[in-house]
């Protein structure tokens, strides 16, 4: 029996069942950019580029001007970079034979939450800072120690950084950690309280955290660098991603699955289904708008888990660390593991 390419149909399932809510980067996956990308071929895409030749000139009264193309329409080619692929045995009591798509969703269900979700975070947010560095330098990156006096004030310096490049003000994101996100909690609290008291006697922020959509995603997801060899894992040497402001726009995040599908069990699978997936990505940084994202970083501290710690908080100290563990195993298990 000839394979089926089910990939087209399975994206659609995909984006459906598992980005609202177990991607933390989905609005930026999404990209308002990305309706202008065309594929040409599997992993190769074109972006147009308009460019105005000249701007407007002095008008002489009975004066015939030159008439010509005062613009150029040309296109960029790029190739994706992230080419992945995940396969499995599937036992064929857990087929649905009648609809193959449902099957594979199903299937893949705990991958892409477990797996295929956590990895997509941290390409998403660790490429965008590295596009930033290689097409501004430091130009855009903080290294500001946040506090509940700070915050407010580091928040307002990328606000009116991007004012100033004229940045929409619609479609901004901030990102930040669940501790920033208590600290930039407590201080606008604080900032509210201090302008009902005395509104003339105050120093306050130039903007309400309101002007922006706030995202709090896990501080192992918000990394400047990771191992994608196998999966995702954090690197000693990457630095922390506090929090950016981000105009959703500014980049673009071309996904294709090239292949989703099964074969049928055969002996040398023991009888199983062998189901296998390959897919290509990208995280761009348009050149152009590069001072719509803004950073704020620092050094990791790697401290020891205990007992108040989440499975996945140890999870990701262990990986860290070096330290292989069981896929199924339990809390107890991870801190035996502690060193």
């Amino acid at each position: 029996m000839a394979t089926i390419n089910y990939a087209d149909a399975y994206q659609q399932a995909i984006q459906q069942a598992f980005y609202d809510g177990h991607l933390f980067s989905a609005p930026l996956w999404n990209s308002p950019s990305n309706s202008v990308i065309r594929f040409d071929g599997a992993k190769h895409i074109k972006l147009p580029r308009l460019t105005i030749e000249e701007g407007r000139r002095n008008r002489a009264r009975r004066e015939i001007t030159t008439i010509q193309a005062n613009y150029s329409n040309d296109w960029d080619s790029y190739e994706l970079t992230n080419e992945r692929y995940w396969s499995t045995l599937v036992d064929p009591s857990d087929v649905d034979e009648s609809n193959m798509v449902v099957s594979i969703a199903n299937i893949t269900t705990q991958f892409n939450k477990d797996e295929k979700m956590p990895e997509m975070d941290r390409e998403m947010f660790s490429k965008l800072y590295q596009g930033k560095i290689a097409i501004d330098g430091a130009d855009g990156i903080h290294t500001d120690t946040l506090d509940e006096k700070s915050i407010l004030e580091a928040f307002d310096n990328m606000m009116t950084d991007m004012d100033e490049q004229r940045v929409p003000q619609q479609g901004r994101f901030l990102y930040l950690t669940p501790k920033n996100n208590a600290i930039l909690k407590r201080a606008d609290a604080m900032n509210r309280q201090l302008v009902l008291s005395d509104a003339n006697n105050v120093q306050r922020s130039i903007y309400s955290i309101d002007d922006v959509t706030v995202i709090v995603v896990p501080s192992d997801l918000m990394q400047t660098s990771f191992d994608f060899t196998v999966g995702s894992k954090l690197k000693d040497d990457a630095k922390q991603i506090e929090m950016f402001l981000i105009s959703n726009g500014v980049q673009i995040a071309p996904q294709k699955y090239s292949f989703a599908g099964f074969d049928a069990p055969t002996a040398a699978a023991s009888g199983n289904y062998l189901y296998y997936e390959q897919s290509y990505d990208d995280v761009l940084l348009l050149k152009t708008k590069t001072k719509g994202i803004e950073f704020v970083i620092s050094d990791k501290t790697i401290n020891k888990p205990t007992d108040a710690n989440t499975i996945d908080e140890i999870k990701a100290y262990l990986d860290q660390k070096g330290i292989t563990y069981s896929a199924g195993a339990n809390k107890a298990d991870l801190l035996a593991l502690v060193v």
